[in-house]
This record gives C-alpha cells, sequence and structure tokens, in this order.
C-alpha cells in the first residue's frame, strides 16, 4: 500500500501578523542596521545619532471609514507614522507618502487629503518631502518617516526589569469609544476625533528619551493588552496591571454610563489609542512624571514588571491572567 504524504499549507490567516513577520525575518538576511525587525522604528548607526526608519499603511479595509473627512485621512496616515519615531524619542525628520488611488477620485478630494497630511506633519515640525501615485482600484496610502535620535536616548522595547513602574501616556480607550459611536450611529465630533485624529506623542518622547531612563518603550496601537504581550515576550518578563488606575478617557467613561458598556474592555484592548506605553525603575517614575507635567503632558503608573511570564489584571481582591483582546491584522479583532 501507498503511503501518501499530507503537507499542510498554512494561510496567513493562520498566523496572525506577528507570525508572519517572524517567518519573514527568519528569511531576510541583515543588513547594516542597528536594530531591525522587532521595533517601533529599524535604526542606522550615524555617528553619534541613529537615523530612525518605520512605514505604515492604511486602506479603505482595514481603517478609512466612509464618516471620515479626506483631511482626517491625511492627518491619521502622517499620525500613526510619526507615532513610531514617537515610541523611540526621535525627532522627525521627513517623510514619504505613497499614494494608490482609484481614477475616479476626486481633485477636492485629493486636495484636502494632501492639506491634512501637511497640516499634521507641520504641527509636529516636520515635512512630506516626497512619495509615490499609483491607480489602484480602492484607496490606499503608505507612509515612511524618518527621524533621528541620539544613541544614548534611543527607546528600544528592550530592557523592562523585574520591579520597573508599567506607565502610559495621556488616556486610554479615545479611539474605542469613537468605534463604538460610529457603529451605533451617535453623531459626536468630540469622540470621533479621538478615532480619526490621534495624536502621536512626538513631544512626549523626546522628553522621556532625554532623561535617559526609559529602560522600555513602545506605542499602543494595537491596544494596551495586545502591548503587553509583545513587551512581555521579547523581555522575558510578565506584568501585573491594576485595572482601577488605567487612565480612560472622560468621553469613554461617560457614554459607558449611557450605554452601560464595559469600560475597561475598551481601555484595555481596543487599539489606536497611539499612547505610549513604557518601563522605568521605581525610584525614577515621579522624576519622569513632573518632567512630562511640566509641559502639559501626563503620565500614569498602571501597574508592575514580575518576574513571573504572565499577564496579570488586579481588581479589587482577585488577580487574574489579562486575555491578549487586541487586533491583529490577518486574524481580526479579537475584540469583538
Amino acid at each position: 500500500m501507498k503511503k501518501t504524504l499530507c503537507l499542510i499549507v498554512k494561510r496567513i490567516s493562520d498566523l496572525g501578523e506577528r507570525k508572519a513577520i517572524q517567518l519573514i525575518y527568519r528569511i531576510l538576511s541583515k543588513g547594516t542596521e542597528a536594530i531591525g525587525i522587532g521595533d517601533d522604528c529599524a535604526a542606522f548607526e550615524f555617528k553619534d545619532r541613529y537615523l530612525l526608519v518605520s512605514t505604515d499603511m492604511i486602506s479603505e479595509e482595514t481603517h478609512i471609514s466612509k464618516k471620515m473627512t479626506p483631511w482626517q485621512i491625511g492627518w491619521f496616515v502622517v499620525a500613526i507614522n510619526l507615532s513610531d519615531i514617537a515610541a523611540k524619542g526621535g525627532k522627525p525628520l521627513g517623510m514619504v507618502l505613497s499614494l494608490g488611488l482609484p481614477k475616479k477620485t476626486h481633485e477636492i478630494y485629493l486636495k484636502e487629503m494632501i492639506k491634512g497630511a501637511d497640516f499634521c506633519a507641520t504641527l509636529y515640525e516636520t515635512s512630506i518631502v516626497g512619495g509615490d501615485t499609483k491607480e489602484n482600484q480602492n484607496i490606499t496610502i503608505c507612509g515612511t518617516v524618518f527621524g533621528t535620535v541620539k544613541k544614548d536616548e534611543f527607546m528600544s522595547r528592550k530592557g523592562a526589569k523585574q520591579g520597573d513602574v508599567v506607565a502610559v501616556t495621556g488616556k486610554l480607550g479615545k479611539a474605542g469609544v469613537g468605534y463604538y459611536a460610529l457603529q451605533h450611529n451617535i453623531e459626536n465630533k468630540k469622540i470621533l476625533k479621538g478615532l480619526f485624529e490621534p495624536i502621536p506623542r512626538i513631544k512626549e518622547g523626546m522628553i522621556l528619551s532625554r532623561l535617559k531612563v526609559i529602560n522600555s518603550c513602545m506605542d499602543i496601537s494595537d491596544g494596551l493588552s495586545s502591548s503587553l504581550y509583545q513587551l512581555q515576550k521579547l523581555n522575558n518578563v510578565g506584568f501585573e496591571i491594576e485595572k482601577e488606575k488605567l487612565p480612560l478617557t472622560q468621553e469613554l467613561i461617560k457614554l459607558g454610563s449611557q450605554e452601560n458598556l464595559n469600560i475597561y474592555k475598551y481601555g484595555l484592548h481596543f487599539g489606536g489609542d497611539y499612547e505610549l506605553l513604557l518601563t522605568v525603575s521605581s525610584d525614577k517614575f515621579e522624576k519622569v512624571k513632573r518632567s512630562l507635567e511640566k509641559t502639559g503632558n501626563s503620565l500614569t503608573s498602571i501597574g508592575r514588571v514580575i518576574k513571573n511570564r504572565k499577564v496579570y489584571l488586579i481588581e479589587e481582591n482577585s488577580r487574574k491572567i489579562l486575555p491578549d483582546g487586541g487586533f491583529e491584522h490577518f486574524k481580526g479583532s479579537n475584540f469583538f
């Protein structure tokens, strides 16, 4: 009897974005980069600095809502690219945009989209320096951003230590409550702005990096829980997160009360806030917090780094495993 060999071929949907990236990483040859795949930015040595490079893409299928204005689409693609530079403490140099647009796109639409991109770039003291335009069936926009940071100020994802304070900038749940409002036809421009116009924490990142005490840092794009699991795997540590310390946005708290929402679910698992998640030694935390507060920014302690390689959520007197409920491309959202 002949034996047949059954070859199981996985699809990308079986892998998910992060395993797909690992697959790509294993194939690629290493170049001259000092820091490559696995951090928010690639980094190349440039005298006493690193040249930072990152790219991010959006499309109608994944990011662009019909409720977004062209101006907001332009803002959005620039902001999410700048967020990667912010997470490393870098100063943006400039960025290029590649536009894939249907040929029926109106001239006014294009003009407004570029105005939004330009406004975001200039607000953070950088500019759009070029790119590419191609005909495409659906709107697809890819940004590539460049920045610099002094080598001794670079904030890596790797470096979290047992006993560190875990902290986040700003407020959580802005994008989540905006998405809820969008899905339930709640017309509130302020709430939707949190989803459509994320704030890249460039100034905060630069302040943090100059202190030279941040042990690890990344931006929160796929949700707090997902980001914690990424840091946990990279640093071989665990986390204890205190539910009551999470700095939820007032819009989420207010709408949560009106709609009977589980607001902590939105704060923990929904992506799109683009705040900075960092760890810092406990004896340095207050200094770091004061440094941000002097410039009108906020930093909130939400937990600590532990030796046990688990991610826990502490609520009242209980400690439970925090699910990895964030967003992952190709697999979709674990949130709903």
